[in-house]
């Protein structure tokens, strides 16, 4: 991991136990999935647009054109600091920020609050894609 990706993942693990809010962007006080990634990627400097006019029930092919739109590549691997989007009920809604190939960062309204998950066999499941920066995070 380079020290560019390890700064983002540290930036996501510091949100750890942060409420779950719908369209939230303040770390320790409220973040949704996408606040989370916007919130880490910036902490190191990477600037992305940040739309919050969303509503409660994602749209996930939006969700997919929006990751494109802002300079995300997608990936066949998982490497820490990529952006994972995932399916439920066979539509795109939710993301995760890998930490490594087996677990991510993510604010999981289920569960109330930013957490972090390993990537067993029911997360691997749902993925729908995978997300990279180039200048933020490259393999070594």
């Amino acid at each position: 991991m380079n020290d560019v990706s390890q700064r983002v993942v540290d930036a996501a693990r510091a949100c750890l136990g942060t409420p779950f809010y719908h369209q939230g962007r303040v770390a320790g006080i409220g973040l949704d999935c996408i606040g989370l990634v916007v919130h880490a990627v910036k902490q190191v400097g990477v600037t992305v647009e940040d739309e919050c006019n969303y509503g409660r029930e994602p749209q996930g092919q939006k969700l997919h054109a929006a990751l494109i739109s802002h300079g995300f590549e997608m990936v066949d691997n998982i490497i820490a600091g990529d952006v994972l989007l995932f399916r439920f009920n066979g539509e795109p809604q939710h993301v995760g920020l890998a930490v490594s190939p087996d677990a991510m960062v993510h604010s999981y309204a289920p569960i109330g609050r930013v957490v972090e998950t390993n990537l067993g066999e029911t997360w691997q499941r749902r993925i729908a894609g995978i997300y990279r920066l180039p200048q933020l995070v490259q393999e070594a």
